[in-house]
């Protein structure tokens, strides 16, 4: 037995629409092509489908039973169809983000835009975890990519260096230490100091600096974003050295950044699982990725 998708298509909309005229017009075709399409229908089932009253068609008690299967068989191929396109668009799927605070203000939502802008259908998940080790373990289980401040300790992790900068000191505009044209780590003695959260490698590089060269801060408050830290340094709450790219330390308003003239440099990470393959939209958000990373010497 050989029974065609047009063929119960054809006998379908006749159980419908009560006639072969309106079934040819909501097929878009003829009505003798529609006629043919159900007696070939007939002749493999063995059956008649169809009894003629008056001007119009009747369903057989088999041709009643048969189009409950069929409509079930064709709700069927919908949802395949249905499913495929959403597939195709990548509507099913989810990219799972995860960073350190240091670029949860700007280059993670920099990120996250560009892609969402090429595939407005996928859903993103950016989350923040306070350092980078805690960023790997999240990528090495089950997150696509990961945003850290420095190459991954994992070797089962792969990387890219989106950005490599010079890290700034970020002053109230009206401190001393803001028309200077750059800040030497003995500038920095005795301020009040705002701090990443304790954990971030970035953080550790920082305390260490300050330790090796036995100056003293006085550590008063610690946040977890870059934003965070402008935003309380525009306060008068103290000084930061941050890892943050010009233009982001630019849009906070009460505050100016200085280059910080001492052997520290920051970066920026992207990470992901070498033992995974990466889906569609992942491969995109890589490709994406290598697009906008800065060229390195």
């Amino acid at each position: 037995m050989k029974i065609t998708f047009r063929q119960v298509d054809a006998f379908r909309t006749v159980i419908s629409s009560g006639s072969v005229t309106e079934a040819a017009e909501m097929l878009g075709i003829s009505q003798p092509a529609v006629s043919r399409l159900i007696s070939d229908l007939e002749a493999e089932v063995g059956f008649a489908l169809f009894q003629r009253e008056g001007r119009g068609l009747v369903p057989t008690e088999e041709g009643r039973l048969l189009v409950v299967e069929v409509r079930q068989a064709v709700s069927g191929m919908e949802h395949i169809k249905d499913a495929a396109a959403v597939i195709g668009t990548f509507g099913h799927a989810m990219l799972r983000l995860v960073t350190t605070p240091t670029f949860a203000s700007q280059l993670a939502p920099d990120l996250i835009a560009d892609f969402a802008e090429r595939r407005p259908k996928v859903m993103t998940r950016m989350e923040i975890e306070a350092n980078d080790d805690t960023v790997e373990w999240l990528v090495s289980q089950n997150h696509d990519f990961g945003l850290s401040t420095s190459e991954p300790a994992n070797p089962a992790l792969n990387s890219l260096i989106l950005h490599r900068g010079e890290v700034s000191c970020v002053l109230p505009i009206a401190h001393p230490l803001a028309g200077k044209t750059s800040i030497q780590l003995k500038d920095l003695a005795g301020e009040s100091y705002i701090s990443y959260v304790a954990g971030s490698r970035f953080r550790h590089a920082i305390d260490r600096l300050f330790d090796k060269q036995g100056i003293t801060r006085s550590l008063r408050f610690e946040t977890r974003t870059t934003d965070a830290i402008c935003q309380l340094v525009a306060r008068g709450l103290g000084i930061s050295l941050v890892a943050a790219t010009p233009a982001q330390l630019e849009a906070v308003a009460g505050c100016v950044a200085v280059p910080f003239a001492a052997p520290l440099d920051f970066k920026a990470v992207l990470i992901w699982s070498g033992k995974r393959p990466l889906s569609a939209p992942a491969e995109e958000f890589l490709q994406l990725a290598r697009d906008r990373a800065t060229p390195t010497a």
